[in-house]
């Protein structure tokens, strides 16, 4: 008689679910990381060419 192949089906259904886990926690990880960047990043450049402008000439940091 042949091997039953319930536990195979159930191994599969359970790696499936792994890896949707693993798939949430990736795009939750990389919608916080946009998020961040949302805030931290300045909306006018100007703000951080005062930094740059203090440790470099003023033609280096024209890139603004």
């Amino acid at each position: 008689m042949l091997p039953r192949r319930a536990p195979i089906r159930r191994a599969r259904a359970a790696a499936r679910q792994d890896t949707g886990l693993l798939r949430a926690v990736m795009a939750a990880a990389a919608a916080a990381l946009v998020s961040g960047a949302f805030l931290l990043a300045p909306e006018q450049p100007e703000q951080q060419a005062s930094i740059c402008q203090q440790h470099h000439s003023v033609d280096a940091c024209r890139v603004w």
